[in-house]
This record gives structure tokens, sequence and C-alpha cells, in this order.
């Protein structure tokens, strides 16, 4: 059973969140301080620092350290070894790596030991690392460390961070900083390998050459360099072999190798030498065979092959998802129908269903491109309850469909069936198929609000449930968020910051914790973290595409490890389709004739409310334009000088070249969305070939027809931006979201 203390804690949520709603007057402020308890000390001791009084911070640090929940005191710790004389701060951090021994607190009590020039603290506190799982940062810290103290274990250490994890930007800065000119120049494509390699005293440094070679995509290096590399870790062994340095292998020989049998087979050996007993290491060599195989369409069962048995090594949930997914992916390569046995073989044993989502879309997109419609009542047959609720309700809507269309036979009881299941899975944030199904069903305003908001009633019973202790009631058992102390101190900690005026603190901690573990925090708080940072917003600071990140990362269900518990709140729904930037939106909206949800749910989907954003490709801003494109909204709107990353300029601009690309495809909204994500080319395109393949009759419908893009990125855009739009129109302007639908498509 749950001790008491943490039971108050769980009945003092309760108690909190009653003040958050309705402000702090003189009997809310009292219940916060009875939740809050001496955490509170921690949040009294940032404002003293606010005011520049040190001493009095210096005492509320203190009393929260010997009684504060587990992160409050820990933050005052932190925020005490910043306090005082050098003596003192580096005593200070000496006694907080005595109370917190983790990775983290190594980290931070370094960075301090370092500044002060304690080296030999700093050293002692990094022996032992783990470097498959310590932060890149700590890591270094003790290679500096090393390398000062002239330590022989050096080379040792560098090689276990060089191939134990991922090469990251870390990895190849410390590469820039120490990597010598001729070896560089061969990364880069120049000098001579065999001169490098007889000059070259350290295996280990070869070793590291390869891994940033990969890294930085000379596929064509690397592969030169497979044959030293395979003889030093699997001939000679002078070097351990890990499964980094296996999938990096694999990786130069896919990409700069032809020899794809020969490849292939080497792997499939490698995963057969009793040498190597790391699963792992068996592993990634049968995956990498597979996928080698897979480049020759004439070794299709070697390539199932080779992926059936890694899937029998696969030591985690999402190694075992990850040969799956090649299996299906292979079988797809080959023909649908063996699609559709791949499915039926391994649908059951899956992990995480989300993670085949993108599989599922591209076998619609096959399925509609080689009429295949019998296969759509088959999967969805097959993966009802198995595929993420996103997907079934895809098939689902999709096989009621091209039943209603003609393309496959079905009666009036089962087309209707399989629309109220799509209508009816419980997809998160993810809505789109509901929405369609929605409008096929002629739903009204209740009944839509039934399939898609939490009831009054649910939300009253969880409420209920949160004034228990967690131990006493199932609801909150089968939530799948963390019960802890841990956890509870975490949610504490970030509403405080919320509480205390601390807005700043509050992303970063909630970055910590979500990737951590992202069960630490439950929705209800990052519901209140998401309306405090969004009242704050002045359209500058960020606060509006934070509030957004947050309760979208909650308020996502997915079949396992989700964060939700099936529908969501009105209140969420709310937070997740924010009207920010509503003069600007709004004025643009009124100039150019084009409806406000339009925009707002083109400019969600494309910025996230993050007016500063820039793309890799280089589109600015709050609706993403591309100079080029802008340059032309420009011209035509006789403006000379501008900044795309001006909120107003910005949402002008994209409103504009919007309703322009409306005017110029029949002024269908669906297409101009497309247009604005591919180009008005690709667009007239698509309409030209899917008359040719789908409907030599007459036009496709529009729902039908975005199934059958070439372009995933589009096909995805299409769906989120009608999905919002509706969502929009409905949750501020009371319109049905069914007749959104109607009026895109």
């Amino acid at each position: 059973m749950m001790n008491a203390q943490l039971k108050k804690i769980v009945l003092g949520f309760a108690i909190f969140f009653a003040a958050f709603s309705f402000g702090c007057n003189a009997s809310s402020k009292n219940s916060l301080n009875e939740f809050y308890g001496e955490d509170a000390q921690y949040f009294f001791g940032l404002e003293e620092l606010r005011k520049g009084n040190e001493e009095k911070a210096k005492k509320n640090f203190e009393r929260c350290i010997q009684r504060g929940s587990y992160y409050s005191a820990r933050r005052s710790f932190e925020q005490l070894a910043l306090l005082g004389n050098i003596q003192e701060r580096v005593k200070t951090c000496q006694e907080f790596l005595k109370k917190y021994d983790d990775d983290f607190a190594k980290l931070f009590a370094c960075r301090e030991f370092i500044q002060h020039k304690e080296f030999s603290l700093a050293f002692s506190a990094t022996e032992n690392l783990n470097f498959e799982t310590a932060p890149n940062e700590l890591v270094r810290l003790r290679l500096d460390l090393m390398e000062r103290k002239k330590d022989s274990r050096l080379e040792q250490t560098i090689y276990e961070w060089f191939t134990k994890r991922r090469v990251s930007a870390d990895h190849y800065i410390f590469y820039r900083e120490n990597a010598r000119d001729d070896l560089e120049n061969f990364i880069t494509g120049e000098g001579n390998l065999q001169e490098l390699h007889d000059d070259f005293s350290f295996d280990v440094n070869f070793v590291q050459q390869f891994r940033i070679a990969i890294y930085r995509g000379n596929y064509n290096a690397a592969f030169e360099m497979f044959d030293q590399i395979r003889e030093m870790t699997i001939t000679r062994r002078s070097v351990p072999l890990t499964y980094q340095l296996v999938a990096d292998m694999g990786r130069a020989c896919l990409n700069g190798s032809k020899e794809n049998v020969a490849n292939a087979e080497f792997f499939s050996r490698l995963a057969q030498n009793e040498n190597f007993s790391d699963k792992k290491i068996k592993y990634y060599a049968l995956l990498y065979s597979g996928i080698i195989y897979n480049k020759n369409v004439a070794y299709l069962q070697n390539t199932l092959s080779q992926f059936e048995r890694a899937i029998q090594f696969a030591e985690t949930e999402e190694e075992c998802d990850q040969a799956i997914w090649y299996y299906l992916q292979s079988c797809l390569r080959d023909s649908v129908e063996e699609a559709v046995s791949g499915l039926r073989k391994y649908c059951a044993e899956w992990n995480e269903p989300s993670y085949f989502d993108d599989f599922f879309d591209s076998l619609s997109v096959l399925l509609f491109s080689g009429a295949k419609w019998n296969s759509f009542s088959e999967i969805f047959s097959i993966i009802k309850n198995y595929a993420s609720p996103a997907m079934v309700s895809k098939f689902a809507y999709l096989t009621a469909r091209i039943m209603q269309a003609g393309f496959l036979k079905g009666d009036k009881k089962e087309i209707e069936e399989a629309f109220w299941v799509a209508a009816n899975c419980d997809a998160g944030t993810y809505v789109y198929y509901k929405l369609l199904a929605a409008k096929q069903l002629e739903l009204s305003g209740k009944q839509i609000e039934k399939i898609f908001f939490e009831s009054k009633s649910k939300q009253k019973e969880k409420n209920s449930a949160r004034k228990k202790g967690p131990q006493e009631n199932s609801v909150l058992q089968n939530q799948d968020f963390l019960t802890d102390e841990k956890a509870i101190s975490a949610r504490k900690l970030l509403l405080g910051y919320a509480e205390f005026g601390f807005a700043e603190k509050i992303y970063e901690e909630w970055q910590f914790f979500f990737e951590q573990d992202r069960r630490m925090i439950d929705l209800p708080t990052a519901t209140k973290l998401a309306e405090f940072l969004r009242k704050l917003d002045d359209g500058q600071s960020g606060f509006y595409s934070k509030s957004l990140r947050i309760i979208s990362r909650h308020a996502g269900v997915s079949q396992k490890n989700s964060l939700g518990d099936g529908k969501i709140s009105h209140e969420n729904f709310l937070l997740l389709y924010p009207q920010d930037f509503s003069k600007e939106v709004n004025s643009a909206c009124a100039e150019f004739g084009v409806a406000d949800y339009v925009m707002y749910a083109l400019i969600r989907t494309e910025s996230f409310f993050e007016p500063r954003v820039q793309s890799h490709a280089g589109a600015i801003g709050l609706t993403q334009l591309m100079e080029g494109t802008a340059a032309e909204c420009a011209a035509n709107l006789n403006v000379r000088e501008y900044d795309l990353h001006d909120p107003a300029i910005n949402v002008r601009f994209g409103t504009f070249y919007f309703s322009k690309m409306k005017s110029r495809l029949e002024d269908s909204q669906i297409l101009a969305l497309f247009a604005y994500n591919a180009g008005l080319t690709n667009v007239r395109r698509w309409i030209r070939g899917s008359k040719l393949q789908l409907d030599a009759r007459g036009k496709l419908s529009s729902d039908l027809f975005l199934e059958t893009l070439p372009f995933a990125e589009t096909r995805d855009y299409g769906r989120l931006v009608i999905s919002a739009a509706a969502m929009y129109a409905w949750l501020y302007d009371g319109i049905n979201p069914c007749d959104v639908v109607s009026e895109m498509m």
C-alpha cells in the first residue's frame, strides 16, 4: 500500500487544480500552501534571488533540501551550489554528489568543479561511466580530464565512446578537434588509404575515422575502409566489435558497394560466428544481411529469412518492431499479396502499433494504384485488433468508401458498420478519418461530440479518482502515467514554476522529464502548463509554440504506451487548436477572402505557431514561405521591404499565396493545399494521372484522390490541414465539422 505522505500529495493535486483554475484568493492560497508544503521554499528561494537577496535564498534552499520532495530538493541543492564563495560551492557540489549519484548530477557537479579548477574532483566523479547512456557532454569532460592527466586509458575510453553508441554532433566536434589532416583528407574523398594505414599506428583511431565517414554520409570512403575494419575487429580482433560498428559496416556496404549478394552473405556468416555471442551483434548482422539482400529482387526468400532470424535475436521491443517493419516492407516490394500474408503472420507480434503507420500509408497507395480493392477489406479484418487506432480508422473508412464508390461489393449495412468503426476509433489527436466517417454518417453535433470528446461524467470520474490514493482506485492504475514519488514531485515542480511565476523554466524542465520517461508528466499537469504558457505569450516569446508542443505530446494516443486514455476533453482540444496571432490572421483572411479556420489550420500544420522557425529547406516563419515565393507575393502586393519573421507580413503573404493557388485550381481548397505544399505543376500532373489510373469516366472524389498522391508528405499535409480546419470551425464558430470537410473537399 502507498505510504501516508504520498497519499497526501495525490490528494493535494486535486486541491491545487481547483486553486489554479479559479485564481488565488485567500482560501486558495492556503490550499496552495498545503499542496506545496516545504517545496514552496525552493520557489521562495528563486524569488529572493530575483531580488538579489542571496543569504535569504540560501536559507530557503537549505530548508527545501532537508524537507522538500525529490525534485524541489534536488533543484534547491543545485541552486545552493551556485551561491557563496568558491570553497562553499565546491563543498556543496561534493555533498550534492553524495546524495544524487546519477549521470545528470555528475554533469552538473563536474561543470562546477572544472570552472573552479578542481580537476581531481571532476576526474574522480567521472570514473566508471556507462558510455552507452552517459550524456555526451559528460563523456567529453571525462576525455578532457584524462588527456590533462595523461591517463593511459584515454585511447580505450575514446574507442568505447565511439563504438558503443550512435555517432552524434559531439563525436564529430571531438573528431574535428583531434583529427589529423591526412585522415581528414581521406574522409573527404582525397588521399591514399594504403599510405594512411601504413602510417596509422592505432586501430582505435582508424575505427574512429570509419564511424565519422558514415556519420557524414561519405559511404564510398567508408566502404574503402571496410576490409581493414573487418580485419581488425573480426579476423585479428585487436579491438572489440560492437553492434554499433556492425550497423555502420552494414551502412557502408549498403550505400558504398554494389556487391550486394557477397556483402549480404558476409553479414549472414557474421551472425553465425561463434566468437561473437552478443545478441545485438547477431541481430544487426542479420538485419543488414536482409536489407542488403533486398536490393536484389531475386533474393526475396533470403531477405525474409534474415529478417525472421533477426526477430528471434531482438532483445528490445523496438528491435523486434524494426525487424518486423523491414520484413513487411520487403513483402510489399514484392507484391501486395505478399504484404497481406506478412501482416497475417506478424501483426499480433509487434509492440508499438504506430511504428507501422508509414507502412500502412505506403500499402494503401499501392492498393489504389493497382486497383486492389478486395485487399482493403481483407487488411481491415486482419489489423482491426492490432494496428494503431489511426490506421484502423483509416482502413475502416477506405473500405466503406470504395464499397460506396462501387469499386468493391458491399451492402448498405456493411458500409455503415465500417464507417461507424472509423468514427469510433479513439485515435487521440489524429481525427481525419473520424471526421470523414462522421460526414458520411451525417452525424449531428451531439453525436460528433460523443465520438470526439471525453464525456463530462468521465471527467468527473477522473477528478474523483485523483482524490484517492492511486493504489486504491483502478481508474488511475489503468492510466499509463507514473504515480511514484519522483513523478509526483516532478509534476509539483513544473506546476510550481507556473504558480510562482517562473515561466522561463517550464519548457526546459518539461523536456528533461519527458525525455527521461514520458509517463512522468500526466495529461492534467500538461494541460495546466499549456494554459499558463499560452496566457503569457506576447507574440514573440515563443510560449505559443511551447504550449502547443507540450499539450500535443501528451494528448496523442497510440494503442500501447499512450499518454492519454482514449478520448480527450473539450478543454484539451482548445489547447490543441489555438487561435494564436488572431489579429494578423483575421486581417489577412478578411483582405483575401479566406476562411480564418483554414489559415489557422495551415499555420498550425506549417509552423506550430513559431514565428521565427526556419526549415532545413529554407522555409521561413508562421506560414513557412520560401524566399522566392515571398518575393513573388511582395511584387504582387507592391511591398518593397519586408521581414518574413514578422508575423503580420508572413501571415499576409501566406494567405495571399494560398488564395492565389485556390483561384488557379478551380477554386478548390484541397487542391490549393496540395499546391501550397508540393507546387502547382505537381498537382496538375497528379490530377491527370488519377483520371487515367482510377476513374476514366469522370472526376475522382477528393478524399480518394488524396490517397493516390505519390508524395507521402503531401498526403499527410492534406489530412492535417483539413482536419485542423474542421476542428477550428467547430470549436470556435460552432460550425458542424462535417460541413467544413464538405466545403474543403
